[in-house]
């Protein structure tokens, strides 16, 4: 049966337009131009194969372990002299402490505590404090025993050094010795934390007495290490054991020894397993030369690699008969032919490649422990020797591009095999053959376009994707010798997001790849830290959607794939200590954390999709009568959403409702439904709807106007 009556001839046809299925959206051109499919706008949403634009799953808090305490300095405050001359006594376990200078005392903070003995535990140092009058605070952040003595000294106005501010740096963790077992590490400034993907338990991993991290830089795993790399400043480094009491290390700096001669006083072998007896000072990963075979069935000349190493012996695997004690034995380090080798030069940061740790060579090593000089070149990387994290050729593992031009070093990426891209800001460039440093070669790729963001440069196939001036920029290798990139950025569709991006800070953009789909977190706006992710489906080809968090003081300092089975996927650092995965929650609902120390808060995911501009594929002026969409609720949550429509020239906004008023209630979970209705005869040339999401997770299908063409006439125009 026909879905309307015959038409007479004064009579307007009804005609429809709409789309049966979503694949992304596109901001770029008019809503108007968009194909079938193609959204016009699309916030916190995911277009799966099937075509149903549906809003993402929300966000989930996995663990938040650091808690400040107090904040490193309290304000305002009133600068008051230290008072001298204060009672201490101990009352129901509380430290009670009398003629303090208390008038211009918060209501509580912190402060330092000095000279009162008799008291257990110890009350002297940083204490937290609630004000009980004018002359009169009270410790209580532990129970005490004791009788008080002594005369107390309290300072107030006082910087908490050990207080937590701020997370500087993270990365992926995995534990060479247990295969199950992903981590998730971050650097504090007092002191970096482990945490279990899988189980969500905490490991604290100190620094080295005294040192604080007090800026941003970054972390790798490399040869079963972890690195904290700080610029101008001496890397730091942990074995990736967490048994006894972890602790970060410093690298070696100074002046780099070269030892001439090791002379074995014994030299065994059992079981594939040499076992050089020396007074030793190499590591696990330096490489040896043996010099004098002596009673050994070794060969003179061949180069061996340190697997175990301690003050009084190094060990390493060789495939011959077993050898009993032997003393005539001497080996080699491996000894510059250039400069000299030099140790790890202080890098912003670094990346793993053929087994060697490479690097922006920004600053010389000195001859003082922990002193670096700035080389004022800011366009040259350096290799490390191989499996060897401590030993910098200066002059066969050095390179430089564009040197005299006005360009910089921006990132590193390992590409594949032994070729190496070096991103600069304004140019592209690539290093092969590095599996011999002294035989590899450099060639310029482009220097039509360069990277802005270190971590934005993620691998996709032969396709290696970057943030660039232009917006995200892809290239592909068609063959060993051959990349080039597209003519247009592969943001071109959402260009208008990219305008949004804030350029003051898009370094700090961070991207990663992961079921299919590119995200990059990005600053929008005025933000000064990534608070959007935009995301690239590669199965549908479009640009998916921009997600944000319902908090403006929620910030993504880094993005990492972590985890095994149902545990891998994107997960959120952010700089107030909280560890959150994407795409976790199935009831439509972020948890996440936005404040260290802070309680964790519970946000409706803010979902919502603006459709192309319907228009019946003419220019003119329409009569719009009603609407239909085909929806399903999740399995997991109730559903609901606003209804809005906009028509252009003449221009109205139109509130069309909320799907419960469609349905009579909350759509129920599992559910589908056909919802039609009125616009309202409004005139326009075009109208699209906007959906706005405010419970769960609906899933649209497909969304119909139905329009007439107006003011025909019977009169012929002549």
């Amino acid at each position: 049966m026909p879905e309307y009556r015959t038409y007479s001839g004064l009579d307007d046809r009804i005609s429809k337009d709409g789309d049966v299925g979503f694949l992304g959206f596109n901001n770029r051109v008019r809503p108007d131009q968009l194909p079938t499919g193609i959204l016009a706008d699309a916030q916190n949403l995911r277009t799966d194969r099937r075509g149903e634009a549906q809003v993402r799953k929300g966000i989930d808090l996995i663990v938040s372990p650091l808690s400040s305490g107090a904040s490193a300095l309290t304000l305002p405050f009133t600068l008051v002299a230290d008072d001298t001359s204060v009672t201490a006594t101990q009352t129901g376990g509380d430290v009670v402490l009398t003629n303090v200078t208390a008038t211009n005392f918060p209501s509580s903070g912190t402060v330092n505590v000095s000279g009162v003995s008799g008291l257990s535990p110890v009350v002297n140092g940083d204490r937290a404090f609630t004000k009980n009058s004018s002359t009169q605070i009270t410790i209580s952040d532990q129970t005490y025993t004791g009788t008080a003595s002594g005369t107390a000294t309290v300072k107030f106005g006082i910087l908490n050094d050990g207080a937590v501010n701020a997370i500087y740096a993270s990365c992926a963790f995995s534990d060479p010795n247990a295969s199950a077992s992903q981590y998730i590490i971050f650097a504090a400034n007092t002191k970096a934390v482990a945490v279990n993907i899988d189980t969500g338990a905490t490991t604290d991993i100190a620094y080295p007495t005294g040192l604080t991290v007090t800026a941003a830089g970054s972390m790798l795993q490399a040869f079963n290490k972890v690195f904290i790399f700080r610029n101008g400043e001496t890397a730091l480094e942990w074995n990736g054991s967490f048994s006894g009491t972890p602790a970060f290390t410093k690298v070696a700096s100074g002046t780099y020894t070269q030892p001439v001669n090791l002379a074995a006083t014994g030299f065994t072998i059992t079981n594939g397993v040499a076992t050089v007896t020396v007074s030793n000072t190499l590591s696990a990963g330096d490489t040896v030369n043996l010099i004098t075979a002596g009673g050994s069935t070794l060969t003179k000349g061949t180069e061996f690699t340190v697997s175990e190493a301690s003050s009084s012996n190094f060990k390493f695997f060789v495939n011959t008969d077993d050898v009993s004690n032997q003393t005539d034995v001497h080996f080699i380090k491996k000894v510059s032919v250039g400069l000299g080798f030099s140790h790890m030069p202080a890098p912003p940061y670094a990346v793993y490649h053929q087994r060697r740790l490479v690097m922006p060579f920004k600053f010389s090593v000195d001859a003082s422990a922990d002193s670096f000089t700035a080389r004022g070149i800011l366009d040259e990387v350096i290799a490390s020797d191989i499996l060897d994290t401590d030993t910098y050729d200066q002059i066969f593992a050095q390179y430089r591009f564009n040197a005299g031009e006005a360009d910089f070093n921006v990132g590193l990426h390992s590409f594949s095999e032994d070729n190496l891209m070096v991103f600069n800001r304004n140019s592209i460039h690539l290093i092969t053959n590095t599996t011999s440093l002294q035989s590899a070669s450099t060639k310029l790729l482009t220097n039509e376009v360069g990277c802005v963001a270190r971590r934005s440069i993620v691998q996709v196939g032969n396709q290696v994707i970057f943030l660039s001036d232009n917006g995200v920029y892809s290239t592909q290798f068609f063959d060993e010798y051959n990349l080039r990139g597209t003519e247009t950025p592969l943001s071109e569709p959402i260009n208008v997001t990219v305008q949004r991006i804030n350029r003051d800070h898009w370094q700090n953009s961070v991207g990663v790849y992961f079921d299919n789909r590119y995200f990059l977190a990005v600053p929008v706006d005025t933000a000064t830290k990534n608070n959007a992710i935009i995301i690239y489906n590669f199965l549908n080809k479009q640009w998916e959607s921009i997600d944000q968090v319902a908090d403006a003081d929620f910030h993504i300092s880094n993005l990492l794939v972590v985890g095994e089975g149902e545990e891998r996927g994107v997960y959120i650092v952010n700089d107030l200590g909280g560890v959150q995965k994407l795409d976790e929650r199935v009831d439509g609902v972020d948890r996440v954390i936005t404040q260290i120390g802070g309680a964790e808060k519970t946000l409706n995911v803010p979902g919502s999709l603006t459709t192309r501009q319907y228009t019946l594929g003419t220019l003119e002026r329409k009569n719009w009568k009603q609407f239909e969409m085909h929806l399903e609720s999740d399995t997991s949550a109730v559903s609901n959403f606003n209804i809005s429509a906009e028509t252009e020239n003449p221009d109205a906004n139109l509130s069309l409702g909320t799907l419960s008023d469609f349905v009579g209630s909350t759509l129920a979970e599992d559910e589908d439904v056909s919802i039609r209705g009125r616009i309202g005869n409004r005139r326009g040339y075009g109208i699209q709807f906007t959906l706005n999401n405010t419970l769960g997770r609906p899933k649209i299908r497909a969304i119909e106007a139905d329009g007439a063409i107006s003011f025909r006439s019977t009169n012929k125009a002549e």
